[in-house]
């Protein structure tokens, strides 16, 4: 419903364009060509095997190195209202933020990372001074910190037509999802729950371990964690939003890992 809405050219944004878009309700998973990683989900893999998928082994993706594409300039730029509007608040010279993030990295992913305003800062930092400044990096990158990013982008998104060129989509590996790549190269992301439990690994400092019972109480720290949904990420080829939310939606109708949620 959300697609079919914004879906097309913005009359106000004229690097927009049309391509076609058709949500299929009801498809066959033999028919889109699927890549896997050697680090995929083997719980979701599995499944989308079940289903019909025939997935097929994907080589390493390009690497993102030197800054991304220029994301740490779009986020100060995105941020520049709240920025402004925060610093007078708080009597801050936004000069001397300059050395938040030159060449832009830590600005884009600070934004993208902790979601909205709130006014006394933005949830996730801990003071509204530490909201202002890690939405200020990236202001003050050259304008050749910004072109080379841009090249590095191209760069990027050149390798990635040339991985993809036999496939529709792929599974990364559930270490980061190639979270970051995405947002530099642009490639649509859906996120998909998968399997449901407490999460392995470190989490907020507290050690978890495959054996944690349903409460999640963390070995011998007192911290209790619940139960949350486990995710993978199917990333499609440039403009095929419609075929990985096919492929999405037929998972979800055929499991119920999304109709479950954490106890609060």
């Amino acid at each position: 419903m959300v697609f079919n809405t914004i879906h097309g050219v913005d009359e106000k944004d004229p690097s927009t364009v049309m391509t076609p878009f058709q949500f299929e309700r009801d498809i066959k998973l033999s028919s889109f060509r699927i890549g896997v990683d050697a680090g995929a989900p083997k719980e979701f893999v599995d499944k989308l095997r079940e289903l019909g998928a025939d997935p097929k082994p994907i080589g390493a993706r390009p690497q993102l190195s030197g800054g991304g594409g220029g994301g740490g300039g779009e986020g100060a730029a995105a941020f520049d209202f709240y920025v402004q509007m925060k610093a007078k608040e708080l009597g801050v010279d936004i000069a001397t933020l300059s050395t938040a993030g030159r060449g832009g990295g830590g600005g884009g992913g600070g934004a993208g990372g902790r979601g909205g305003g709130a006014a006394g800062g933005i949830p996730g930092d801990p003071t509204p001074m530490a909201a202002l400044t890690s939405r200020a990096g990236g202001r003050s990158a050259l304008a050749l910190d910004f072109i080379q990013a841009q090249r590095r982008q191209h760069i990027l998104m050149v390798q990635m037509a040339e991985l993809l060129k036999d496939f529709d989509m792929y599974v990364p590996s559930a270490a980061g999802g190639d979270v970051g790549l995405h947002a530099t190269t642009g490639h649509p992301c859906a996120v998909v729950p998968y399997k449901f439990e407490v999460p392995t690994g470190p989490v907020n400092g507290a050690v978890m371990g495959p054996g944690v019972d349903s409460a999640g109480v963390a070995g011998g720290s007192g911290v209790v964690y619940n139960a949350k949904p486990i995710c993978a990420v199917l990333a499609g080829n440039l403009f095929n939003d419609d075929k990985i939310l096919s492929v999405a939606h037929h998972f979800q109708k055929n499991t119920d890992w999304h109709t479950r949620h954490p106890r609060l």
